[in-house]
């Protein structure tokens, strides 16, 4: 991965850095082409070029809430089955709790796993 520091110039009323050679070499950018630049505070930005289907880390950011509300869900099930159970509320014996909640810790660690997955793929999209 070819990394360079580059200085930061006025052009006008624009920022500026130029690319350098050691980094196009390494990327198939031309001139004309388009680029998505994505702020990614706080000293971060992700430039990527301009595909029909651009990668979008917001988009993965926002699967991976899904996924973190998706695992807390899993927290509040065990916790009300065994409140359930624990009331006398519930129609299942201690075995068939024990059961539940193996089935329900099973899918939360499925979904901790795809967590995992989201945000290595969004590191990969950042570049960090």
């Amino acid at each position: 991965m070819a990394r360079d520091i580059l200085k930061v110039r006025k052009v006008g009323g624009t920022l500026v850095v130029t690319l350098t050679q050691a980094v196009l070499a390494e990327v198939s950018l031309e001139e004309g082409d388009r680029v998505l630049m994505e702020a990614l505070p706080p000293r971060r930005i992700l430039i990527s070029k301009e595909v029909s289907n651009m990668p979008n880390t917001r988009r993965i950011e926002l699967e991976l809430q899904v996924l973190e509300a998706k695992y807390r869900s899993f927290e509040s099930q065990i916790s009300s089955e065994v409140s359930q159970y624990n009331s006398g509320g519930s129609q299942i014996d201690s075995n068939d709790l024990d059961g539940q909640v193996k089935f329900l810790r099973s899918e939360q660690d499925k979904v901790s796993v795809a967590i995992a997955e989201k945000n290595l793929e969004l590191f990969d999209l950042q570049g960090a």
